[in-house]
């Protein structure tokens, strides 16, 4: 499923600071971000799960608005410099944090590099308009983040319905979040008609992947319980009763529509837009039936409605035999990551690239290693079809890898930067290994929970085109998770503690000597006679006597 929003907003790049700014359906605190922050793009991705081309094909719109796990950010900054860049992009990262409840605040010089072959800036305003300064490319990624209803809030809340009609109203947290895969873009660009006349686009996205079964079946039984006997599929060729089943496959019909998804159907068109809200279906017509269940008039071309009224809709599908499907678009390309070796203080990394087309693929292959993973390019190597292997140092390296762009990580201040530019021949399998070191960290610099790991953000694949060097399809491998030595927390806890018994017990030991003084027995009974206290005790004692005694006597 693919929900897809558009927006425009007219204004001046470099606006008179004394004329206010004016919004009418582009988001304000969008605008003012960018204004603020002079960034002329903005590019946002919040990916949740794993994708599996094996089973789901090729990524929708070639991958160009799909991400990794966690959150990516990139943009394209206007600066005088590239510490005035860099200024700038701490501006944009801590204001996107608090605008859409991320992390993006932890983005900072460790985790920020500069793209060099992808990611680049659209550039078509550039033909139209003179810039004032420089443009910077920077980028960050945190892939431990976990993407919940926090951040797909803020997502419709940048819409110009709020989530409240349209396609939006059916997105609910509790509904998106429950998918086998999702991700969110929110993508902003400089469109310039003229010298005097720009303005900003956004584009907005959410991809889900949704296995239709499982949902129906939570529907209908929240809670996971025994099915009863009578409603179990039982092979009736063979003995069977309350007791004895021999259960059949799951059934292939199918009837659902969108309140069994979403738990809602759409509040009418968005009114606002200039065309008007469009539901489309791609399905095998010969073998689905798709149904629409509203009370106002709709207008179809094909598979396709449009939503111009303020009524409720809810589209339904249904079939007999649910394994009939369109034919799904392979991949281009198909890539895996994965660590090897298992020491404690060094590893390696492994990438699998696997071209099943009958043509030769230029493929980018983009890395960022943290500041701690030490990576030593001169072990790279390079296995065609698990047959031969080359290493760096060979000459006939340069018939897959035809240029290698790196920047080595300096300490707690940049991470390691690596873009390979290769060629993948027809048909043909790619294994690139490389080797690294893993470097010691300091105590207050473990994450929580630092015996899960630490999480390596995915690679980006891209395929160019020779000719026009845009990108013709992007993929993202799955995180890595890297395993440091990792420091025994709780010997602090027990330091502390044995310090503090033996520190008290020390004081406890001096302060007695220094208070109190050493008498014998004697002394220290002569001593308490004198007291107060022992005279006051004394003469009830004498007291209590003499009036035992006056009652004894006789009478």
């Amino acid at each position: 499923m693919s929900f897809n929003f558009e927006t425009n907003h007219t204004a001046d790049l470099y606006p008179n600071t004394q004329e206010a700014a004016h919004y009418d359906v582009f988001p304000k605190a969008i605008g003012s971000i960018l204004q603020n922050t002079n960034a002329r793009e903005l590019h946002l991705r919040f990916g949740q799960g794993w994708y599996d081309a094996d089973a789901w094909g090729k990524l929708l719109r070639n991958g160009l608005e799909n991400g990794g796990t966690g959150v990516e950010l990139w943009a394209v900054i206007e600066a005088e410099s590239k510490d005035d860049a860099f200024v700038k992009w701490s501006q944009l990262t801590n204001s996107l944090s608090g605008l859409f409840c991320a992390s993006l605040n932890f983005i900072d010089s460790s985790t920020t590099t500069s793209p060099v072959t992808i990611f680049q800036p659209d550039g078509s305003f550039l033909q139209k308009i003179q810039l004032k300064n420089d443009l910077y490319l920077l980028r960050g990624a945190l892939p431990r983040e976990p993407v919940c209803t926090e951040n797909l809030t803020p997502f419709l809340k940048m819409l110009p319905t709020k989530g409240k009609a349209g396609i939006s109203s059916l997105l609910t947290g509790r509904k998106v979040f429950n998918s086998e895969w999702s991700s969110m873009a929110v993508d902003v660009l400089t469109v310039c008609d003229s010298p005097n006349s720009c303005h900003y686009e956004i584009k907005q996205s959410l991809d889900l992947i949704k296995n239709i079964p499982h949902v129906l079946d939570k529907n209908r039984m929240p809670i996971p319980k025994p099915i009863p006997g009578d409603e179990m599929r039982c092979d009736e060729t063979k003995k069977h009763d309350a007791y004895h089943c021999f259960p059949l496959p799951e059934s292939n019909k199918l009837d659902f529509g969108l309140m069994d998804l979403f738990g809602r159907v759409i509040h009418g068109g968005a009114l606002l837009a200039d065309s008007p809200t469009r539901v489309c279906a791609d399905i095998d017509t010969d073998s689905w039936e798709l149904s629409v269940n509203s009370t106002a008039a709709l207008t179809s071309s094909g598979l396709c409605y449009d939503l111009n009224t303020n009524q409720d809709y809810d589209f339904r599908l249904s079939t007999n035999d649910s394994t009939k499907i369109k034919p799904l678009e392979a991949p281009p390309i198909y890539a895996s990551r994965s660590l090897s070796g298992y020491s404690q203080d060094s590893g390696g990394f492994r990438i699998d690239l696997l071209n099943p087309t009958n043509d030769d693929l230029n493929v980018v292959v983009f890395e960022t290693f943290p500041w701690f993973v030490r990576l030593y390019l001169h072990t790279l190597t390079i296995s065609v079809n698990d047959t031969t292997t080359y290493d760096v140092s060979d000459r006939v390296i340069n018939s897959v890898v035809n240029e290698i762009i790196y920047n080595p990580a300096v300490d707690r201040k940049s991470p390691s930067h690596l873009e390979l530019m290769t060629l993948i021949p027809a048909n043909t399998k790619v294994k690139l290994s490389l080797d690294f070191d893993k470097a010691m960290l300091l105590y207050a610099e473990y994450p929580p929970d630092a015996n899960h790991g630490f999480e390596i953000e995915p690679a980006v694949i891209s395929i160019i085109d020779p000719i026009t060097k845009e990108i013709n399809y992007q993929m993202r491998t799955t995180t890595a998770l890297l395993t440091l030595p990792t420091p025994d927390f709780s010997m602090p806890y027990n330091v502390i503690i044995i310090t503090s018994t033996v520190m008290s017990l020390a004081f406890g030991s001096f302060f007695n000597l220094l208070t109190k003084k050493t008498v014998t027995e004697e002394e220290a009974e002569a001593v308490a006679e004198q007291s107060r206290l022992r005279r006051i005790t004394k003469k009830l004692q004498e007291l209590k006597q003499r009036i035992r005694g006056s009652k004894e006597a006789p009478q």
